[in-house]
């Protein structure tokens, strides 16, 4: 069983860079359009940043031990 999130991200490069390399938990907190809260490893949004930040509504794949399976933009 597969259990999905869809959440939006709008942050700049230097506000990103913070969370990544900032030596803290590194994790981004979301609230999931379901109004869930979910944690994300910062490392998993790397594919996703460019000069401007991160920007979108993703969707993020878990299974039933909540291990990460996928992440994707939608858009």
């Amino acid at each position: 069983m597969t259990l999905s999130y869809e959440f939006s991200v709008s942050m700049t490069y230097q506000e990103f860079t913070e969370i990544y390399y900032g030596g803290g938990a590194q994790q981004l907190v979301v609230t999931a359009t379901n109004g869930m809260r979910v944690a994300i490893p910062a490392g998993r949004m790397v594919p996703f940043v460019d000069s401007s930040g991160v920007r979108g509504l993703f969707r993020l794949t878990v299974d039933s031990q909540n291990k990460f399976k996928g992440l994707e933009r939608l858009r």
